[in-house]
């Protein structure tokens, strides 16, 4: 587990330099966006989406940038990991519920706002689950004990899936 936050802490940190290189659009499927960003000689794609709808006893403007994330690279051995941005610190020790059409059911774990799942074998079985989902409920719990739930749209997933395939090569 240590190796895999160390790991995710990398990741941030590279796409923090990456926020400095150029992002691009690839295209924009249904409700997900495909991106680009080339920092040097390393390439990362990814693909984002925002909730349709969220629950919680929050107040909106209190709430920073919520999304989910699927990423190519930077390195080569990197494809598919999936991600969420909860806009705010989760309580520490908790895990995420990622549930797809109300059946497949997945637990992501969490680090200050984000949350990942722990092997690259789940976000493969993550993927697949959303490639054929047509709603994702991401449930999570703020370091204030705010319990929140966020509904995406998988609509255009899968499509915008192979946008980043063909330009990071996988």
């Amino acid at each position: 587990m240590t190796i895999k936050i160390l790991s995710k802490v990398l990741f941030l940190t590279l796409i923090s330099i990456n926020a400095f290189s150029e992002t691009l659009i690839l295209g924009e499927e249904r409700d997900w966006i495909a991106y680009r960003s080339d920092s040097g000689d390393k390439r990362t794609c990814f693909i984002s989406s925002e909730p349709k709808s969220s629950k919680g006893d929050y107040k909106k403007e209190n709430r920073g940038d919520v999304r989910v994330y699927v990423t190519h690279g930077p390195s080569q051995d990197i494809t598919n990991e999936v991600s969420i941005k909860a806009g705010y610190d989760h309580k520490e020790q908790s895990s995420v519920k990622y549930v797809i059409d109300g059946k497949k059911k997945f637990s992501l774990f969490t680090l200050k706002d984000r949350a990942w799942a722990e092997t690259p074998e789940l976000d493969s079985k993550i993927v697949n689950a959303m490639k054929s989902g047509n709603k994702l409920v991401v449930s999570g719990t703020s370091s204030r004990g705010t319990k929140t739930e966020d509904i995406y749209s998988l609509f255009g997933f899968t499509a915008a899936l192979k946008l980043i395939d063909k330009a990071c090569g996988r």
